[in-house]
Order: structure tokens, then sequence, then C-alpha cells
């Protein structure tokens, strides 16, 4: 069966509805009908109720009886015989029928009276008729007066007649989207999110068919608590899947990060039909596990961006177990992982940090914030498979100290990104060693590392030239630190010496003097004057200040 045949076969509007919601607020049809006419014809007896208009004239017909007072007849409004408004009294008009009844009943009572008088009365009831006979031809009301009458109608929006032309249909006028091509109503549906784009496949047949376009489906985002994850890519990828029926080959991004409903099954879907996968985000959905994790490395052999950071249950053990059991496990090796964020996974432990870095040895990007169990002994490991780490964030790890970043320091000097925020055990020691080994680092985090001090600080910034960005918060530093970055580091851009009590506006001002490119600068909580926060405005024109001293501003 071919994947055309299982399309027909399926209702993807209601299975859609169900998982994106109600389409109604993108119900803007490509063909939208005109304003339809209010009904207003009475029915008449005479013709079956099936007139709708007057046959003669064209002007429609009212069937509306909310009015002041009520119609006295159920005819025809141009019918002169049949037209009168009456009163809450129901006095009769001239044209009522009651009123020709009572005159030719007072007609009959006089000749029986006169019989003299009869051949007279003849004559003058022949008249009369002739009289009555024209004056019904050309009584027909006229068309203010009719006007004048309907705007008694107490309708929210009063009908108007169409004098002189036939009841027809509404006449349709296209939508704006009717003037646009395919590709640029395809370009303004690039910037809608996968459930957008889901609803407005439901609102008419060229957007159903715009909205598949295989174009807008490289990337799938789903950032939803209470979706149906497992389903939403199960359904997408089935849909999606054109002249391959068992896999997707055009989705290369997957978001689905905060998504709480993710399961194991949402990730063998995701291995087993999409193997063109290049990037995968899965943060903080904690009920995936390794195998699951497993599984998908191994069959999308072309990823390369791997987010599974506040995933709790991804385990170093487990991890490491189905590595070494599972028979496919060589396919690891083949992996190009690129980018790989283990943030918060506080149960990855060194011996599954040594895993994955003996089959992801390709890593450019590694992120490790907050894994409480690496050690030293794990940077080992990592230090001796992964020579081509270029950016590396280990803070507010605790247990590493300073021969964890002397082992850093041994490999290739490519690292431009290091983050040991946090880590109270690493002191000038260790700095030096990376300012000796690092020399192309463009950013430095040391914050709350309280034992680096202007020693380590002066090593760095005479050796690592290319050094923009530095945040040495809370650590030992003075004015001495901030006169060798004027000195040395005259293209800094991002400096931060939040909480350096030790600072005093001198050395704030001949930084100031000399790092004219600053675009951020933090000098939160230290004992600083105006004087100073001038200084860094006149010299740096558009830095940023951040500080917490109400008098600066």
């Amino acid at each position: 069966m071919t994947s055309n045949t299982r399309t027909r076969n399926t209702n993807w509007n209601g299975i859609f509805q169900d998982l994106f919601g109600d389409a109604s607020m993108y119900n803007m049809k490509c063909h939208s009908a005109g304003p339809t006419p209010v009904n207003l014809s009475i029915k008449d007896p005479d013709q079956n109720g099936e007139s709708l208009q007057d046959s003669s004239s064209g002007v429609v017909s009212t069937t509306t009886s909310t009015f002041k007072g009520s119609y006295s007849s159920s005819e025809s409004l141009l019918d002169s015989r049949h037209s009168g408004w009456s009163s809450p009294t129901a006095t009769p008009t001239m044209h009522s029928k009651s009123y020709v009844r009572q005159n030719k009943n007072q007609t009959r009572m006089h000749n029986l009276t006169n019989p003299h008088n009869n051949n007279n009365n003849n004559n003058n009831n022949n008249n009369h008729n002739n009289v009555n006979n024209t004056s019904s031809l050309g009584s027909f009301p006229n068309v203010d007066i009719i006007n004048a009458k309907l705007n008694r109608i107490h309708l929210e929006k009063p009908p108007k007649l169409m004098l002189g032309m036939k009841k027809s249909k509404s006449q349709s006028r296209n939508s704006p989207f009717q003037y646009l091509s395919d590709d640029i109503i395809v370009k303004i549906f690039s910037n809608l999110t996968t459930n957008q784009l889901c609803k407005c496949s439901r609102v008419c047949k060229l957007w159903y068919r715009l909205s598949w376009d295989p174009t807008l489906w490289t990337s799938i985002v789903l950032n939803s608590i209470t979706l149906d994850v497992d389903k939403a890519l199960r359904c997408l990828t089935k849909q999606l899947s054109y002249n391959t029926p068992s896999v997707c080959v055009i989705i290369e991004r997957i978001n689905v990060n905060n998504c709480e409903k993710l399961t194991d099954k949402g990730l063998h879907t995701i291995s087993k039909r999409c193997p063109e996968l290049r990037k995968l985000e899965v943060h903080n959905c904690s009920n995936i596990t390794n195998s699951a994790l497993f599984d998908l490395i191994s069959n999308c052999v072309n990823l390369e961006y791997l987010n599974v950071s506040g995933c709790l249950n991804i385990t170093s053990i487990s991890l490491a177990n189905s590595i070494l059991v599972r028979p496919s496990a060589h396919y690891l090796q083949q992996v190009y992982l690129l980018y790989l964020d283990m943030s918060d996974c506080c149960h990855l432990d060194d011996n599954g940090l040594e895993i994955l870095a003996l089959h992801c040895s390709r890593l450019q990007f590694l992120y490790l914030r907050r894994c409480s169990q690496i050690t030293d002994k794990g940077l080992q490991h990592l230090t001796a498979s992964c020579t081509g780490l270029k950016d590396l964030s280990i803070s507010d790890c605790p247990n590493i100290t300073d021969f964890g970043i002397m082992e850093l320091s041994r490999m290739e000097p490519d690292l431009r990104y290091l983050s040991i925020a946090k880590c109270d055990k690493i002191s000038d020691v260790g700095i030096k060693y990376i300012a000796q080994h690092s020399l192309k680092l463009r950013y430095l985090n040391c914050r709350g590392c309280e034992a680096i001090s202007d020693d380590s600080l002066e090593r760095v910034v005479k050796r690592c030239h290319r050094l923009r960005s530095l945040d040495v918060g809370k650590c030992d530093i003075t004015d001495r630190g901030l006169f060798i970055l004027a000195k040395h580091a005259p293209h800094l851009k991002r400096l931060s010496v939040k909480s350096c009590f030790a600072i005093t506006d001198r050395g704030i001002m001949l930084l100031a003097e000399h790092c004219h490119h600053l675009q951020q600068l933090n000098i939160q909580d230290c004992h600083l004057s105006v004087d100073a926060y001038r200084t860094v405005k006149k010299n740096c024109h558009f830095c940023i200040i951040e500080h917490t001293n109400p008098g600066f501003y």
C-alpha cells in the first residue's frame, strides 16, 4: 500500500484537531461568500408558501413580524388589495377587505329601502366599480412609502430593498490570499510554528496542500506541557512520509523542550522514522531513559546537536551497561556528534563521561553544568579522547580541582570557551596552566572561585591576547588586576567584577580610559562613586553598566 493511499484513508483533520485544538482562529476561507441578504418574505397562501418575492416587480417581501403593531395581511407588500399596516386597535384601512365588504353591505341595504333609486344606483355602482378598478391598478405604494414603513421593523440591521432586480444567489468575493502565489503563501507559512501550521492545514484545500510543503517541515517544534507529544510525533512523521512510508527524510531538527509527556515511545518514533535528524532538543523531559537515548544515537548517525539537559533519568550506569551489552554499540563510533549539553544530569559520573568520550570523540561543544558527581578522573578521560573541544563548561561541579584543570591544559590549544564558575577548589595554579596552553581562549568565567587572584589574572591577559570576555566576580581581584587589564587587554568587551570589594574608583577609571571597546560592565555590589560611573560613560559610549547603586541613575 502506497503512502498516498494511506494518507487518503486517514482522517488527519480529526487527528490534528484532537492534538492541536480547534482551527477557528485560523478560519479565513479563501472563497468567502458575500453578505447574505435577510429573507423578508411573508408566505402567500395563494402561492403555497413558495413565493419569496413579487414576480412582477422584483421587490423582496418580508417575513418579519417584529414591528410596532402588526401586519394586517399575509399577502405581498406590493399588492394594493392586501397591503396595509394595522395599528394596535386593528382599525380597517381604505384598501382592506373588511372595508370593501362593509361598503357593499351598506349599499345593498340602501337599495332595499329605496327601490326607485335602483337604476341610479346601478349606474353609480358601475361607475364606482370602474373607478375602483382604475384606482386598484394605479394604487401601488410609492417606494418612499415602502421604505418608510419598513423602517418601523425592529431589527439589528434593517434590510435593504433591492428594487428592479430579481433575487439571486450571493456573489462570492475572493480572499486577499487568492491574489498571492503559492510561493509567497509558503513563505508566510514558514514563519508559523508547528502548532499553527497544523491548524492552518484545516482551513481550506489550498492551505492544506501548501501547509504540508516539504520545505516547511525540516524542523518540528513542540513545546507544551499538556500536548500528547508521543502521538503528535507519530502522526506528523507518518503524514510527512511521502515517498518512503517507513521513514521521514525531510526532518532535520526536532525541539520538544519542556514536554513533560514525552516518553521513550516518542524517542523510539524519532529514531525509527527520522534517519536524517541532525539536531534534537529534549530539555527538561524527565520521562526519557537511557535505553531510548541509546537507540536514538545508534540510529540517527547524522546527529550533530543533542541537548538532554535536565533529563534526570539519564544515568551513567544504565547508559554504560546499554552501550557495552548491545551488539549495535559500534554505531556510536560513527556518530558525528559535535554539540552535547548534559547540564543538570545529576546522575552522570566519571564512568558515564568516559563512555561518552570514547564514542563521541568528535565533540567540540560540551556543557556539564551542575553535574556534581564528576571529578578530576572524568576530566582525564575526557581530555584523552575529545581533543578537539572548543567550548567546555564544568561550572558548579564542586569536585573539580586544579588537577582536573591541569588535565584540560594538555588538550590541543583549541579551547576558546571555558567556564569553571563556582568550582571553589580551583586556584591560581590551575588558571596558570590554562593560560600557558590555551592561547586561543576568548571567554573565561571564574565567578565564585575565591582562590583566584591578580597573579593568575596577569598570566591570562599576557598570554591569551584574544580574550574578549572575562568574569572574575567574587574573586580576590584588586585595582592591580584592573591596571593589568587596562594595559594588556585593551580590546576587552565584557567584564564582570561583581562583589569584588577591593576595587575602588581609581581602578575603574583607569580601565575606562584604556578599554574603549567595553560593551558590558558589571560592578554590582562594588563600593564606587558617581565619578567612576561617569568616567565609564564618558569613555565607553556603548557600554551597558550593571550596578546596584541608586545614585547612578
